[in-house]
């Protein structure tokens, strides 16, 4: 018996052993009674913790049985960019007579292990994830339960494993050339937090794209913020003030990670009093739907969110429905879509 299928059979009967307790014990533990010795329930939560053990809530009896359940973890339930791809994958389940269960992680790790564990207990068929980090024991955990998933939004650096998602280090590439493309050689990039692997990415597109038109790199102009509206606005009420002819890090344009940052520059010059395209050129990254009607409409990177959606929530069901077996590895595209936020220097 490998190590996989001991982690499988671990129960009540077998954490008591280790814990050396009664199963009782365990099970009052397990159900958070305020009974139990406080000290004696911390022990035995770190070892099922460490087992990676969780209590399945539904009846023994329906265990091998589907509960038409799919769990969907997402990084960010405030972002716009959800919004499609959850629209999409609920219409097909429910045509479909499943249920959907909706978690948010808020791109933390703990937060992300919790909503896992909470859908295993609940004996989901399968679940969708956006995970926080690219190969992390929460996905050894997922794998470990041989719960049928599907990544989205990046790619885990695991073998055996469904994914849609964008190239986004194409599409940071892709934006950046766009504006050197129009003039713009001074280009602050304006990127999510630094450990999320999105973030990594897309940094290289933007880096890359300096490199092969032999743009000097300025790490003074690679800003990293939290992944929202507010985000972006004081980054640049922070940089702007800096932002005169006679600083060498003067900048023209800005690259932001999300359409949400990209607001959040919107919000910064009507603050401050610049103009957009005029003085700052701003890209988005999404193609949020509500980036058509800002003034000036924001140029920004299309990331199929609909067709994200429709593909995963296939691939999960035919898998969960036995009707196909193989892993499925799907890279779509990204398009730049051009509006009204970027000047055109008139220089290359």
């Amino acid at each position: 018996m490998d190590k996989t299928q001991k982690r499988k059979n671990i129960n009540i009967k077998y954490l008591a052993k280790i814990a050396r307790v009664s199963p009782s014990t365990v099970s009052r533990v397990l159900r958070h009674d305020p009974s139990a010795n406080n000290k004696t329930a911390d022990r035995i939560l770190k070892i099922a913790k460490d087992l990676n053990y969780y209590p399945n809530l539904l009846a023994k009896g329906l265990r091998d049985k589907k509960t038409k359940t799919i769990g969907i973890i997402l990084n960010d339930l405030k972002n716009p960019l959800y919004y499609e791809t959850i629209k999409v994958i609920g219409d097909m389940l429910n045509d479909l007579g499943y249920t959907m269960i909706l978690c948010d992680s808020n791109y933390d790790h703990n937060t992300e292990r919790k909503n896992i564990i909470n859908m295993l207990s609940k004996g989901v068929d399968g679940i969708i994830i956006s995970p926080v980090n690219i190969k992390s024991e929460n996905i050894t955990l997922i794998r470990e339960k041989d719960l049928k998933t599907v990544y989205i939004d990046f790619a885990p650096e695991f073998e055996n494993i469904n994914y849609v998602h964008v190239d986004h280090e194409h599409a940071g590439y892709t934006a950046t050339e766009y504006l050197i493309r129009k003039g713009h050689t001074n280009i602050l990039l304006l990127n999510g937090p630094f450990q999320l692997s999105v973030s990594k990415n897309f940094l290289k597109g933007y880096l890359q794209a300096l490199m092969n038109y032999e743009i000097t790199i300025k790490r003074s102009l690679i800003k990293y913020t939290e992944l929202s509206l507010e985000g972006g606005c004081e980054v640049i009420k922070k940089l702007y003030s800096l932002n005169n002819l006679t600083n060498p890090n003067r900048f023209s344009a800005v690259l932001t990670l999300s359409d949400m940052l990209a607001i959040g520059v919107y919000e910064a010059s009507k603050k401050i009093g610049f103009k957009i395209p005029d003085d700052l050129s701003v890209v988005g990254y999404d193609n949020i739907f509500m980036s058509a009607y800002l003034s000036p409409p924001l140029t920004t990177i299309h990331a199929p969110k609909i067709r994200t959606g429709k593909l995963s929530i296939q691939i999960l069901l035919d898998q969960i429905e036995n009707r196909d077996k193989e892993f499925h590895k799907i890279i779509l595209d990204t398009r730049i879509v051009e509006r009204d936020s970027v000047k055109d220097m008139g220089i290359i």
